[in-house]
């Protein structure tokens, strides 16, 4: 009889550092903000750790139908904990034609795959919920992308359900959003960290996993080795006081949303422009940055017209006020 090998889900519940590892492993490098970025989610079991990245490079332009002269000037990374690889390309025309690629053929050896092109970096996505489930893809663009909301790129469906992903040109969004003639509340787009049901691993998605063959379960993440498995105790790949493994009740598995990170970075730099414009100068002991009624406030001498009228006096500390 086999002893059940604990696989996936059954390391504990990994700490807060470790998340951090993930989404920083999921990080890609810094590529051209003007290029189209193309994703390519490989199935078939390939895996983007073992499989050699120029061979699939190869394999995916031959496939796309582009001779070297015309993606020389493209870039592929390789993502080993989402599993996917990245192609930046300045050329559209490049882009759209990797997104036509069903399937490559490695080693004789044909595995089927998926690609997409994600958003420019400087856009931010945002979720409308409520919306009919019977309206085609072409009634979403048309009641969101309306001169109404000029920030407005493109809206998609999530599967089938009534959540709609808003994308937005910048880094700024309103609270709510036109949708034909209804205002509707907006919320950020939140990234959560993916969990394979099949091998029960975290960072990739079930359709893209690159051991497909290790069966596990999806409760307790003991690997199946006899058919007769039953789940004692379920466990949490992610967190301790999560109840399964991917479940939607988890609100810990969200990633904080790129807008939300940034904004003690602004305030950080906003922070360093004011000390630069407060430090004084060695030679006068006064800011030349600063107008001069702002110096006279944080020197503790009060203009004489504090009130900003002109022909008015200040009566501040006037000698004729009695208190």
């Amino acid at each position: 009889m086999h002893s059940a090998r604990q696989t996936g889900a059954h390391v504990g519940p990994a700490k807060a550092s470790q998340l951090r590892k993930v989404a920083a492993a999921s990080r890609l490098p810094r590529l051209p903000t003007s290029h189209f970025r193309v994703v390519v989610r490989p199935g078939g079991g390939l895996d983007v750790r073992t499989c050699s990245q120029q061979k699939v490079t190869k394999a995916i332009s031959m496939a796309a139908r582009l001779p070297p002269a015309a993606a020389e000037e493209d870039i592929v990374c390789a993502n080993a904990m989402q599993n996917i690889f990245v192609i930046s390309t300045p050329s559209e025309s490049n882009a759209n034609a990797y997104c036509k690629v069903q399937e490559i053929f490695l080693a004789d050896k044909k595995h089927s795959i998926s690609a997409y092109i994600t958003p420019p970096g400087n856009t931010c996505r945002g979720v409308v919920r409520g919306i009919d489930t019977d309206l085609a893809e072409a009634a979403l663009q048309s009641l969101f992308v309306t001169p109404r909301n000029l920030m407005v790129l493109g809206v998609r469906r999530i599967m089938e359900t009534s959540t709609i992903i808003v994308l937005f040109n910048g880094m700024k969004v309103p609270n709510y959003v036109h949708c034909g003639l209804n205002m509707l509340r907006y919320t950020l787009y939140k990234r959560q960290i993916n969990t394979c049901r099949k091998c029960g691993r975290i960072g990739h998605r079930h359709d893209g996993c690159p051991r497909p063959t290790e069966k596990v379960c999806e409760k307790c993440g003991t690997s199946i080795i006899a058919n007769e498995h039953k789940c004692v105790q379920p466990k949490c790949a992610l967190f301790r006081d999560a109840p399964l493994t991917g479940n939607r009740t988890c609100k810990n598995r969200y990633q904080v949303p790129y807008v939300v990170r940034r904004r003690p970075r602004k305030r950080r730099k906003g922070g360093h422009k004011t000390r630069r414009m407060l430090r004084a100068t060695p030679e006068t002991g006064k800011s030349p940055l600063l107008p001069r009624p702002q110096l006279r406030l944080l020197q503790g001498t009060p203009p004489q017209n504090a009130l900003g009228i002109p022909g008015v006096a200040s009566t501040r500390n006037s000698p004729g006020r009695t208190r």
